[in-house]
């Protein structure tokens, strides 16, 4: 029975019945280009960015996943939309990995990013005074060079998995 039913789903694959046409094939969707760059010490950013990509793949998007630390000012000029996924690190900081385009955005003759559009996930622990600084820095400073939000900048407590579906949704 089993093999019956394997060989009628290939012959059914192979021709239409006399009489009837092909149906068109239809085209995947068309999606957009992501860069997902993620700055994180425990690498939590990091597992958000692959599902966030994952899910975007899902909905026909392109996504490329970046670590912070291969980030610089030129491949953010040159991305259409980027979702900046970042835990806040001691007093305020940013993470290790992401210290240097912290830094470069930062600069007083950093690029500007007029054709941007972006959005910021930002990881903390509200027991800080500093509570997600590093993701309210680097979404007020890309909105500052010229870059549009897609959406808000999403503030997640210790517990992120609420927050981060809605964010990517």
């Amino acid at each position: 029975m089993w093999l019956k039913g394997f060989l009628d789903g290939i012959s059914s694959t192979l021709a239409p019945p006399s009489g009837e046409s092909t149906p068109a094939a239809v085209a995947p969707p068309a999606g957009h280009p992501v860069t997902i760059v993620w700055g994180s010490q425990t690498g939590t950013c990091e597992t958000l960015g692959k599902k966030a990509a994952k899910i975007l793949s899902g909905k026909g998007h392109i996504p490329t996943v970046l670590d912070m630390q291969q980030l610089t000012p030129e491949v953010i000029g040159k991305s259409e939309r980027l979702l900046v996924i970042t835990s806040t690190y001691g007093d305020g900081e940013p993470p290790d990995n992401a210290a240097a385009i912290h830094s470069s955005i930062h600069a007083e003759d950093a690029l500007r990013f007029p054709a941007l559009n972006y959005s910021v996930l930002a990881l903390g622990d509200s027991s800080y005074p500093d509570f997600c600084k590093c993701g309210q820095d680097f979404d007020t400073r890309l909105a500052a060079l010229g870059a549009s939000r897609i959406a808000t900048l999403m503030e997640c407590d210790v517990d992120y998995d609420d927050p981060f579906d809605q964010w990517v949704e």
